[in-house]
């Protein structure tokens, strides 16, 4: 995928929600590199689908998360997250941009879900 198939730009914004997410649950604390301590565990999202038409169109995005931590073994997960604008909601303000945040805000709660007890092979569709 090339960045010009990324109209809204998920990188960053997906980045930005996994870590907001983390800081918010408070549960997962980095140590600094070079203390003496372990290493710290390194989380890789791969976005493997986009797909957005219009404000009232289908927003879709898939992504494939890996996390590698030292001494486990590593952990895939494998998120999709759609919405659907209904024309009763579409307002003047309405991109599919705007649907776009909403579904990457879910998408970093679900990797931030999933980082508390990372099981191999985790799916989840819409946060289930």
């Amino acid at each position: 995928m090339s960045e010009s198939d990324d109209a809204c730009g998920v990188p960053d914004p997906l980045r930005q929600a996994v870590e907001d997410q983390l800081k918010a649950r408070s549960e997962v604390v980095r140590p600094v590199l070079g203390t003496g301590r372990d290493p710290a565990s390194l989380l890789k999202i791969e976005i493997m689908d986009i797909v957005t038409v219009s404000a009232g169109g289908p927003t879709i995005v898939v992504i494939h998360a890996v996390l590698e931590r030292p001494g486990l073994p590593t952990a895939h997960f494998k998120g999709l997250r759609q919405m659907h604008t209904q024309s009763s909601e579409i307002t003047t303000e309405a991109t599919e941009c705007s649907s776009m945040d909403a579904v990457i805000r879910g998408l970093g709660a679900d990797v931030a879900k999933w980082m508390l007890k990372p099981l191999d092979g985790v799916s989840l569709v819409n946060g289930e």
